[in-house]
């Protein structure tokens, strides 16, 4: 809001007073319109004094949160793949166009977790970019540059670890018992709209699973209950087991798991679904 802008309020203002009617000269040296210019500098300096002092507040505040797990996973979304930092550990600005920047931030996902190692904390930095649609590692000539990025913007003595890795297989068998009426034997709507409504579900909490998140049992058998032609939303998870090593060693998920990668895939020959068909009683 500039200075004259307040002026014009203040003449509006006064206008709507019948007491001051009377004064209307049109002189731009009168005195009611030098005192209106004066009161309106004045409250525009007190908005300059304001503004002044919320930008100095929001850069405290924005000290004192630097160097959170949470100020780390943000950096880690911010890394621009093939620019470099200046001597302040930040990004010249005006360098590259906005679309230039979001093809340089490959990193995708990124999660920040505390762990002690030889008893001495460490920040372990999970990142994966994306590659068409589906997240993956990063490459070495990446994970390089990123690992640079983070030496120079970390606070000294800070001891960080940045891990990127294929997604961790899981497989599972569970039973699905169908209502004949809208699905088939082999899981597919009868209608024709959709041939495999129980593996994209699947595969769909996967994807939309957060990154670093939890793989739930009991929240994909739910989502598996709400498929259309579930019968009497009987779903049963009878094993399911995760993977991250080569060669395989595969572990028995219990109830959940946190993926080693951050996040989880599932191939369709590790995925065996048994239709059982039933009559659902009205």
């Amino acid at each position: 809001m500039t200075v004259q802008d307040i002026k014009q309020q203040i003449l509006a203002e006064k206008a709507n007073q019948e007491a001051l009617q009377g004064i209307d000269s049109t002189s731009n040296v009168a005195i009611y319109n030098l005192w209106a210019y004066v009161i309106a500098f004045v409250v525009w300096l007190q908005y300059q004094y304001f503004e002044t002092y919320t930008q100095e507040t929001d850069q405290k505040i924005r000290e004192q949160k630097r160097y959170t797990l949470l100020w780390f996973r943000n950096q880690a979304l911010l890394f621009r793949y093939g620019q470099g930092l200046n001597e302040n550990g930040e990004y010249e600005a005006d360098v590259y166009t906005d679309e230039q920047i979001a093809e340089m931030q490959i990193v995708a996902r990124a999660a920040v977790i505390e762990l002690e190692l030889n008893n001495r904390k460490h920040l372990f930095i999970k990142v994966a970019k994306e590659n068409n649609g589906d997240l993956a590692p990063l490459e070495s000539d990446e994970l390089e540059a990123l690992e640079q990025y983070f030496a120079e913007i970390k606070p000294a003595g800070t001891k960080i670890i940045i891990f990127t890795a294929q997604p961790d297989d899981l497989r599972m068998q569970l039973r699905f018992y169908y209502n004949p009426l809208i699905l088939d034997e082999n899981g597919a709507r009868i209608d024709g709209t959709n041939n495999t409504p129980v593996q994209n579900v699947i595969n769909a909490y996967l994807k939309e699973l957060k990154f670093n998140g939890e793989f739930n049992m009991a929240v994909l058998v739910d989502l598996l209950q709400n498929v259309e032609g579930c019968a009497d939303r009987e779903v049963y998870i009878d094993s399911a087991e995760a993977n991250y090593l080569q060669p395989p060693s595969w572990q028995a998920i219990e109830s959940s798991y946190v993926a080693n990668s951050g996040y989880m895939r599932i191939d369709e020959n590790d995925l065996q679904i048994e239709f059982i068909p039933k009559t659902v009683q009205l």
